[in-house]
């Protein structure tokens, strides 16, 4: 059985998959060609971030006007593909994110830690 027959397409069919990286590679080389002082992308405001680790670097912070998580929730991003934090922005595998301030990743090992 090979990859494209195993479903595990990050839980999308291979074109739907396709589509969504292709939008990314788009979003990179708009972002790659445009100046510092042109626009940055829309995106979900991201408070308190760090770069933090799943099997590949993700960020962790406090979402405001995520699609499905809310307001100030504890978060964790799909995969990063693109970080600009002079410009404060990142790309995910989902969506654009605007970056407010960032933390030491111990902020959220802190929080994060369960106690015995």
């Amino acid at each position: 059985m090979n990859d494209s027959d195993s479903g595990d397409w990050f839980g999308l069919n291979p074109l739907d998959l396709i589509k969504r990286l292709r939008a990314i590679a788009d979003d990179l080389e708009d972002v790659g060609q445009a100046t510092p002082a042109e626009s940055i992308p829309d995106g979900v405001l991201i408070k308190n971030w760090a770069l933090a680790q799943r099997t590949v670097p993700c960020l962790i912070g406090n979402a405001t006007g995520h699609p499905t998580i809310g307001n100030t929730r504890p978060m964790f991003s799909s995969p990063i593909y693109y970080i600009d934090t002079e410009r404060r922005i990142a790309r995910t595998f989902s969506r654009w994110y605007r970056l407010a301030n960032r933390v030491d990743p111990e902020f959220w090992n802190i929080r994060t830690r369960i106690e015995k």
